[in-house]
């Protein structure tokens, strides 16, 4: 029996390859009608899923990773056509998302809950249990990984699970929903497929006992407004607009480097992207020339082609709104320098591939503070920089948006280094390097980037209850003839009619 939810025949969307522009596919919207009947049968599912070892629950998630790397250049054509994604790239994420699937399977058998000391005659102990249906609602930056991510710790610790991936990126997510339709049981991992509607009729349904959702900071919140109602667990993974600090005791060389894959990897379309470069006066000149000559040495091309670094971005209006941007901001003052080769927004490509969704990677020096530049994460291979002359001002500037998921701070000074990673407002601090991820340290942010932890151990409070349990003895509730005299809470002393 297949866990897979069909996509309804009525409301279609066109899907699209971004390095083409050109529409290879449709899929069909759920209907509110099977979104609601998807859940109540992961809702059926649960108790008995619940009820599932954890040595079994290990086992099943242990085999999804063996088949994600057993089918790896499947899963990798299926992003590849999907969001853009070079075939360079996409083998680190499917590991990524094997190793993910691996860990919570340990996670599952990892003793949890504690005794506590109490007076005579009763025991207590806390412990973990799940909470119901988690439904995952997965962003089109990183589909496989990012809704691996939530399904991995949801299904551990002994939830049912029904996904939703973003409308423009569904076919990976199916894909691994029809795997494990043969490894889990029916109806614990199921998918439902759609626009903002569909993620709406899921936080409001009544048997939804969670929802984990990675997008934009805006939709974050009406998730969280929509999921009030009927006190929801949520986690949201937001937007970031993060700051990478340089100062002039740097390895410059190292730094440029990280800056130049912090802002382009993914083709800028990462929520810890460092898209905000605050550098010290004294080697802003050299740092930003030395960052330009590297991104010029990025490939931009087709992405079949495995010599290719950066490819489109996801979507037209995505690649829209980041030439909008750069436009405006040098209109407002910001000197907006390309990489050597490149001369304006819209790279060179080849001829199949002029209707893609290209953006060349940008760097707007001097932006002013006010511009969307500085201020709004744009998801594109843009950077604006600042220049700083005392690390109270590099503070500052670090700390100029609402966002807080990740910032990197750069330095040879130790003590300087440990002042910055105490004081940087971020859910993320790298120092002296940028990115690093593993699936065993929680990530998240704080402030308009969000709340809740997907990965590690902190991932348990988004999908577990914590519960209490005091356990009395019988002598304790039946005095002995020594003491039938003593009094107990809420009566008389030899109450006989308790």
């Amino acid at each position: 029996m297949t866990n897979r939810t069909q996509p309804s025949s009525g409301s279609h969307r066109p899907l699209f390859d971004p390095a083409t522009g050109e529409q290879y596919d449709t899929m069909g919207d759920t209907s509110d009608k099977e979104c609601v009947r998807t859940v109540e049968r992961a809702a059926e599912a649960f108790p008995s899923w619940a009820d599932t070892t954890p040595r079994e629950r290990a086992r099943s998630l242990r085999r999804l990773a063996d088949q994600l790397r057993l089918e790896q250049d499947h899963f990798v054509e299926l992003e590849r056509r999907d969001a853009g994604k070079p075939v360079s790239r996409i083998g680190g994420e499917i590991e990524l998302a094997a190793r993910t699937l691996e860990w919570f399977a340990g996670e599952a058998l990892r003793p949890v809950g504690r005794v506590h000391p109490t007076g005579p005659g009763i025991r207590a102990h806390t412990e973990r249990i799940p909470l119901g249906v988690c439904a995952a609602i997965a962003p089109s930056n990183y589909p496989l990984l990012m809704a691996t991510w939530k399904i991995a710790g949801a299904l551990a610790y002994g939830n049912t699970v029904v996904v939703k991936p973003a409308p423009d990126t569904p076919h990976s997510t199916r894909a691994l929903v029809e795997r494990a339709a043969d490894i889990l049981p029916p109806h614990v991992l199921s998918a439902v497929y759609g626009g903002a509607e569909v993620g709406r009729t899921l936080c409001g349904l009544r048997d939804v006992a969670a929802v984990s959702f990675t997008g934009s900071t805006a939709a974050g919140r009406d998730v969280a407004r929509r999921c009030a109602d009927s006190v929801k667990r949520v986690s949201l993974e937001l937007g970031g607009k993060n700051p990478l600090i340089v100062f002039p005791d740097a390895d410059l060389e190292q730094a440029a480097e990280a800056a130049v894959e912090a802002f382009t990897g993914n083709s800028g379309q990462m929520c810890v992207a460092a898209s905000r470069l605050v550098v010290h006066h004294q080697v802003h000149d050299a740092f930003l020339q030395r960052l330009l000559e590297l991104a010029g040495t990025r490939v931009i091309g087709p992405t079949n082609d495995p010599s290719t670094d950066l490819g489109p971005l996801t979507t037209e209006a995505a690649m829209r709104r980041v030439r909008s941007v750069v436009a405006d901001a040098a209109e407002h003052g910001a000197k907006v320098l390309f990489p050597p080769g490149h001369d304006g927004v819209r790279p060179a490509v080849p001829p199949t591939h002029t209707e893609g969704f290209y953006v060349t990677p940008v760097v707007l020096d001097d932006v002013p503070l006010s511009h969307t530049a500085w201020r709004e994460e744009l998801a594109g291979p843009v950077l604006s920089v600042r220049t700083f002359r005392s690390e109270a001002e590099a503070l500052r500037l670090a700390h100029d948006t609402e966002y807080g998921l990740s910032a990197s701070v750069w330095t040879a000074d130790a003590d300087r280094a440990e002042h910055f990673t105490r004081r940087l407002r971020a859910g993320m601090v790298w120092v002296n390097t940028w990115g690093e991820t593993e699936e065993s340290i929680s990530v998240g942010g704080i402030g308009q980037s969000g709340y809740g932890r997907e990965l590690g151990a902190h991932a348990a409070d988004q999908y577990t209850h914590t519960r209490a349990v005091w356990v009395g003895s019988r002598s304790a509730r039946e005095p002995s003839s020594q003491n039938s005299g003593t009094s107990r809470p809420g009566g008389e002393a030899g109450d006989h009619d308790r």
